[in-house]
């Protein structure tokens, strides 16, 4: 009797649910079709075996993964992330860049490049990642961990993954120009996308903020109880119109 196969999908989409799909193992073909039909890039591979599965999800992985290892605390940390209208057609990107528990920038930003909106917001969130490199090389920072929710900023800038979509093409050479020419060191380290980590959900709202996909709330809920720290004037106020008036007292300025 032949075993029963299960499906190893390293990136698909759902998009019943408009999430990407990440790392997940199914167990049947119809299943893994639901994931992997349509969208452009999709990576996944049949198995016999659950080790073998996830043995191939594992493979080549050069990220760490927030709350299961070490990364360095006191450097900078960059938050990135990217959204998609579906009605005007446009992505974005969002980052949010953390020193020791202060926000010392904000930016997002949107784009409608054709070669761009086929991938959805995975244009945003390589941008972001670009963009988080050129804040390091403005503000002299040669060490930058860049946290991000989609493998895919980690894997097409090390070349692990096959770059066919021009956009991945782009972001490999600007990433690793800017990385070798000015001598910046990065760690990756993967985020669980919507599990309540602070800087994770404020820079997707950022992100969506650019194109105008509704928000649901998450900063707003992880702010209700606790304050938040942020270096400027300018920032606290990007803080509140993002999250309301009503939270201007758990925004502090610090000045560093």
């Amino acid at each position: 009797m032949a075993k029963k196969k299960l499906y190893a999908i390293k990136e698909g989409f759902d998009f019943e649910n408009n999430i990407k799909i990440e790392d997940k193992i199914v167990d049947s073909w119809d299943e893994c079709l639901k994931y992997v039909k349509g969208v452009k890039g999709a990576k996944y591979k049949s198995f016999t075996s659950t080790e073998e599965a996830v043995n191939y999800l594992n493979m080549g992985s050069s990220f760490l993964k927030k709350g299961e290892k070490n990364y360095p605390k006191d450097k900078v940390h960059a938050y990135v992330d990217g959204s998609f209208n579906q009605t005007n057609g446009r992505y974005s990107y969002g980052l949010v860049v953390v020193k020791d528990d202060v926000i010392l920038h904000i930016e997002n930003g949107s784009g409608k490049d054709d070669s761009n909106k086929s991938i959805r917001q995975i244009a945003g969130e390589l941008k972001g990642s670009i963009k988080a490199l050129e804040y390091a090389v403005c503000n002299d920072i040669r060490e930058l961990i860049i946290f991000h929710d989609y493998v895919g900023v980690c894997y097409h800038a090390t070349g692990f993954w096959q770059r066919k979509e021009e956009s991945s093409k782009k972001y490999y050479e600007e990433f690793n120009y800017l990385t070798k020419s000015k001598n910046i060191n990065v760690t990756f380290v993967k985020v669980d996308s919507h599990t309540g980590d602070l800087y994770n959900e404020i820079v997707d709202e950022f992100a969506k903020k650019a194109v105008g996909v509704p928000l649901n709330g998450s900063t707003k809920k992880l702010l209700k109880n606790r304050n938040l720290k942020v270096k400027s004037d300018e920032l606290k106020n990007r803080m509140i119109e993002l999250i309301g008036e009503d939270f201007d007292s758990n925004i502090i300025v610090k000045n560093v």
